[in-house]
């Protein structure tokens, strides 16, 4: 009987302790997710920098992250630092993340990226771009 009570007393602590391990582990894997959200849009853009002169492309961004929409603030892209910022209000509180991009030209066109900023929810989830050689032209579709 004492064996069992052992047993079943170490039995219930690693439950705890794996439970409490796990739950510590989704805030980290939920920044994860948002982190690499925000890194493909940082690949897409590079790339049709990099390509250069009559590149065209066509770029589909998740809606949600975890069921959260996101906005992508677009107005330091032609400041000396070329960045952009992804912000999402998750499960655990809001995160926020910087990402550098290639010096370049950057313009931003159409009504859906109102004030240089994509909004994950509003229009499509569809970024067209455009490189003409000396800009990038970014457009959300409508």
């Amino acid at each position: 009987m004492l064996y069992t009570a052992v047993f079943m007393f170490v039995a219930i602590a690693s439950f705890v302790v794996v439970s409490d391990l796990q739950s510590a582990e989704v805030p980290l894997q939920q920044n994860t997710v948002a982190k690499q959200t925000g890194e493909s849009f940082v690949s897409v853009l590079t790339l049709a920098v990099k390509a250069g002169e009559g590149f065209s492309y066509n770029y589909t961004f998740p809606r949600t992250i975890f069921t959260k929409t996101y906005r992508l603030d677009m107005r330091l892209l032609n400041t000396a630092n070329h960045s952009m910022i992804l912000d999402w209000a998750g499960d655990y509180g809001n995160f926020s993340y910087q990402y550098s991009l290639p010096a370049y030209e950057y313009k931003i066109e159409g009504s859906c990226l109102t004030n240089d900023t994509l909004d994950s929810s509003y229009c499509t989830n569809v970024l067209m771009l455009s490189n003409d050689g000396e800009n990038l032209t970014i457009t959300q579709l409508p």
